[in-house]
């Protein structure tokens, strides 16, 4: 192989090499989906996604509609916590982001009613 063709080889081998990180930034994926309680859906509702290993969050507020989106999450197993004025918080422990795809999950909320303490703050 003439010596000149080395390094071609050489220069599109760490061109390829360095778009590899930017090949892997846009391989992200979204968590979305509906808040709701028993009359119908939670405005106003937080939704926070953290990922169990790297610790990466993101976060989103519910529309009128009780519909929330986070975009941008690296793939991976995020946990959510799903807040709202004048209701039971939940956790949801597993939620799995693969790649470009958006993962669903829809959350029912229970209102606290009047003189209702949760456990926790006994």
């Amino acid at each position: 192989m003439p010596r000149g063709w080395k390094y071609i080889l050489l220069a599109l081998s760490i061109m390829l090499l360095g778009s590899v990180p930017l090949a892997m930034q846009s391989d992200t994926g979204s968590i979305a989906g509906t808040v709701v309680d028993q009359r119908g859906p939670v405005e106003n509702a937080s939704v926070e996604a953290r990922n169990a290993i790297c610790g990466a969050q993101g976060g989103a507020v519910t529309d009128a509609s009780g519909r929330f989106r986070i975009d941008g999450l690296r793939q991976g197993r995020y946990s959510m916590w799903v807040r709202a004025a004048n209701h039971e918080s939940v956790w949801l422990a597993q939620v799995i982001v693969t790649g470009v795809q958006t993962a669903t999950r829809d959350v029912y909320l229970r209102e606290l009613t009047a003189g209702f303490v949760p456990t926790a703050w006994h």
